[in-house]
């Protein structure tokens, strides 16, 4: 049986289209003959990719085909809905979820037998909004080899695509309010490549969190795991590993308690004594469960029991 995922266009730069990639490439490494989507059949090229892209020709009225809905693409599950092909759910926002949800109704209306989850806050949320629809959890895996602490300077790296407004006032509010760091560079992260990011927040002293209705965000996790001292918003999913021990997090648009939060950031990330070690272990605790063996363990077993209940395992 075929897989086919269907991706957003891949010139887009977001952790929810590598998600995408990366699960891809883990069924087809087991084995599975699982391909990609995108509409005018492009590779990406901001993150190393081995799957192949298909363009529309891919699809055949079968029920031999499993074809993977990204939450946030209504259009294609409406196209689908009275096609003969298994349809499965990757949810990786489900804000976003909520907004292609027409009249209450649900995935089971569409024909989906099943929903993977990127993070347990979405798992909550479907088992809730879709509990007719199975739905298993499958961790986003964040790479040690690649997102690995570098030799340090001291700068703020950010990412302000989901909130540019908000970046500029807290760094104008921040070096008006302590003007002692006011020489510190701030770096903001835009049409990066995977690689480039990696290299950026790895070689940074402190990360503004930037994250906004997320469901599992990715970048706080990243930054954590190559070394940065971390503060600003959890985005709400974030507070599946936002703790207090592992970076100064704030509540959603507590601006002038982000712009405190980033001070105490910056003093952290000065510290080489028990404090900042402690800071160090609490963030590799957390981190432990988002690795990318966690994630294909997750992967391959949901694929199995998805496949069994299809009647194709």
């Amino acid at each position: 049986m075929q897989i086919v995922f269907i991706s957003p266009p891949v010139a887009r730069i977001t952790g929810g289209i590598k998600c995408i990639f990366r699960m891809a490439a883990t069924l087809r490494r087991a084995g599975y003959d699982a391909v990609v989507y995108e509409q005018t059949r492009t590779c990406p090229e901001w993150f190393a990719n081995e799957v192949k892209v298909v363009g529309r020709e891919v699809f055949r009225p079968s029920s031999d085909q499993v074809v993977v809905f990204p939450e946030d693409q209504p259009g294609f599950l409406e196209q689908f809905a009275g096609r003969p092909h298994r349809k499965v759910i990757y949810c990786q926002n489900h804000f976003y979820a909520s907004m292609c949800m027409p009249d209450s109704r649900t995935y089971a209306d569409y024909g989906v037998s099943h929903i993977l989850c990127s993070g347990r806050t979405i798992y909550d949320y479907c088992r809730h909004r879709h509990p007719d629809v199975p739905a298993y959890v499958i961790p986003i895996g964040v790479d040690p080899e690649r997102f690995r602490p570098r030799s340090k300077v001291e700068r703020i790296a950010y990412m302000p695509r989901k909130r540019p407004v908000e970046a500029g006032y807290i760094r104008d509010l921040f070096r008006f309010e302590y003007p002692q760091f006011r020489d510190i560079e701030w770096l903001p992260l835009q049409g990066k490549s995977e690689s480039e990011v990696a290299e950026a927040v790895g070689s940074s002293s402190v990360f503004l969190v930037l994250h906004r209705l997320d469901s599992l965000p990715l970048t706080g996790l990243e930054a954590m795991v190559a070394g940065c001292v971390v503060a600003g918003f959890t985005g709400i999913g974030g507070r599946e590993y936002a703790r207090p021990e592992n970076g100064f997090w704030v509540e959603e648009d507590d601006f002038p308690g982000c712009v405190r939060a980033l001070a105490e950031a910056v003093w952290l990330s000065r510290d080489s004594g028990p404090r900042r070690a402690a800071y160090d272990e609490a963030c590799a605790r957390i981190a432990k469960p988002y690795t990318p063996a966690a994630s294909q363990e997750a992967t391959l077993a949901a694929w199995q029991e998805i496949l069994r209940d299809l009647g194709a395992a």
